[in-house]
């Protein structure tokens, strides 16, 4: 049964409302076909059987009340006066054995009266005309009666809102979207000058546009004044309302100075391949080549330095007489893009994010393109690419990653590229992954943790020159910090040190842009996670651990704290 149809019935059984009723009639012509002599009968379409041929009183043609309800998405239903059959625009009704009906205001006498037959009401053809916008006709040859019912004009959706007159600064605007459609549905609703609070005084026009389900639209404007009061600043506002994500500014020298939580260090996990340097290219040319074998991580950040349009591709080769079987875990792809720190970020979110396994296997002496996507993935000059990826698998596999021409395939060329000069850094790093547990008390002092050290935390081999390196903002490393007794209240926040970042975290298995819009810098704090007190008898339970999961984006500046600060700051 299609959509139109099947909403109809459903209408014409349980008698709902008109939001739905508009969205069922789609403002298309209902189509009704009966044949002469036939158990059947076509409604917008669908074929469906008929208890009995289309009946014949007198020498005149009647129709089913029911059929015609579900072939335009009326409501019906009957009281002392009648049986009704409704819709915004149009209202009939009628009485058995009785010519006389009504549409609307006007008064209509039928051709003949409107009758029962097994229970249902049928009225005569011809007041297809007489009770709505409709016409009919019949085909002789075919002995089909053909009724087309126009649907009713559209009727404007009403745009309404609720808005307090004024507010302080800092103060919330709780505001009530009173929007709707007389004959349909808001199918969605714009909104102009509004924000859930304001920090500067003003008068502020707000203006709602509220759209229906036929497309239509109506507007409306009020003003918001809000006064030089000050009831919360950014800081005091997005600590006690603000969703993770919420960006708003910090004292830059105060989040330093916070003592560090007591932290237990452990260092393991995967073993990471690190292709960033050089991280601008300008021609074709090996990027990074070594062999992984188990538990490994890709991290790859370019950029096309070039006046050409350029790709990246992974290779991946089994020098071994057995088969290897290859799995690509949890990846996250991005570009290509001219804002490094957009593509940086959003290969992170999609790494935390998550995504099916991919098996391939590798056979004996040969090669595959490990992410065949990136061939889809041209750089324009200027444009990069990040890609954070975990592999597993049973046997060594050496993994190269070349910058490449938009036309050049990727297999006739492994092997015999030269290296292009190291800029920056690249490497393989094992035991990458961290793991901090604070067990320690938090939420009575405020206390900070540091990731993405610059340092020399991470240690690693240069594969092509064999020469040591650092991982110092620990790209492509995963930390996982567990916090094991969190008290409610608290608030834990995430504060740059170096310069700008756009990147992602995870917190209690929910991924979170880091900020929600826009870039951090060391003057900005975003709101990562709040430990709410539940209600009930569940306050009365110790609060839940929390874990955070953090790896830094490419091209983001590293390090960066996590305060956490007790909730008695905020009561």
């Amino acid at each position: 049964m299609n959509r139109i149809v099947a909403l109809s019935l459903a209408l014409f059984i349980t008698t709902a409302g008109w939001g739905h009723q508009a969205e069922a009639a789609e403002r298309k012509p209902a189509r009704i076909v009966f044949v002469h002599g036939e158990k059947r009968v076509s409604v917008n379409g669908i074929v469906k059987p008929t208890a009995a041929p289309m009946p014949v009183v007198k020498g005149v043609t009647m129709i089913p009340i029911r059929l015609i309800a579900s072939a335009i998405g009326a409501k019906v239903y009957n009281d002392k006066t009648g049986t009704h059959i409704d819709t915004y625009a149009n209202r009939v009704t009628l009485n058995v054995n009785m010519r006389g009906a009504r549409r609307n205001d006007s008064y209509k006498l039928l051709a003949a009266p409107a009758v029962s037959i097994n229970g249902t009401l049928h009225i005569p053809v011809s007041a297809i005309s007489q009770l709505w916008t409709g016409s009919y006709a019949f085909d002789k040859t075919n002995a089909q009666l053909s009724i087309i019912i126009q649907p009713d004009p559209n009727v404007l959706p009403v745009a309404d809102f609720n808005l307090p007159i004024e507010v302080k600064r800092g103060e919330r605007v709780l505001t009530q979207d009173l929007s709707y459609d007389p004959d349909g549905k808001i199918a969605k609703v714009e909104w102009t000058g509004y924000k859930e609070v304001y920090f500067e005084a003003g008068t502020y026009t707000i203006t709602q546009k509220a759209y229906d389900n036929d497309g239509d639209s109506s507007t409306l404007t009020r003003e918001l004044k809000v006064t030089d009061e000050v009831l919360y600043t950014p800081f005091e506002y997005y600590m006690r309302f603000g969703n993770p994500g919420a960006m708003f500014d910090v004292d830059t020298r105060l989040m330093n100075t916070y003592e560090e939580a007591a932290v237990t260090v452990t260092r393991g996990g995967r073993t990471l391949y690190m292709s960033n340097a050089p991280e601008r290219f300008y021609d074709e040319g090996l990027l990074y080549e070594d062999e992984l074998e188990g538990a490994g991580r890709l991290f790859i950040h370019h950029c096309n330095g070039s006046s050409e349009r350029m790709k990246l591709a992974v290779v991946v080769t089994n020098e071994q007489s057995e088969a290897v079987q290859l799995t690509i875990g949890n990846r996250g792809l991005a570009g290509p893009s001219h804002n490094a720190l957009q593509f940086g970020y959003a290969a992170v979110k999609r790494y935390l994010t998550g995504a099916e396994p991919r098996v391939m296997t590798i056979e004996p002496y040969s090669s595959a393109v490990l992410l065949p996507e990136l061939d889809n993935i041209v750089m324009d000059p200027n444009g990069g690419f990040s890609g954070l990826l975990d592999v597993d698998s049973d046997g060594p596999l050496t993994y190269t990653t070349m910058a490449l021409k938009e036309s050049t395939d990727p297999l006739d060329v492994v092997g015999n590229l030269p290296s292009l000069d190291k800029v920056g850094n690249r490497g393989t790093f094992a035991e990458t992954d961290l793991s901090l547990v604070v067990n320690e008390p938090l939420g009575i002092t405020a206390r900070k943790l540091r990731l993405g050290h610059r340092g020399t935390s991470i240690t690693g081999i240069d594969a092509m020159t064999g020469q040591a390196t650092v991982d110092g903002g620990e790209y492509g490393a995963v930390n996982t910090i567990k916090l094991t007794d969190v008290a409610y209240g608290t608030r834990i926040l995430f504060n740059p040190r170096a310069g700008n970042f756009l990147g992602a975290i995870e917190v209690n298995g929910k991924v979170i842009s880091v900020p929600a819009g826009g870039f951090a810098d060391p003057s900005k704090g975003v709101l990562l996670h709040h430990q709410k007190m539940p209600e009930g008898d569940a306050a009365l339970l110790a609060p839940p651990e929390v874990t955070i999961r953090f790896s830094s984006p490419g091209a983001s500046s590293l390090p960066v704290l996590l305060v956490i600060l007790p909730g008695s700051l905020f009561e």
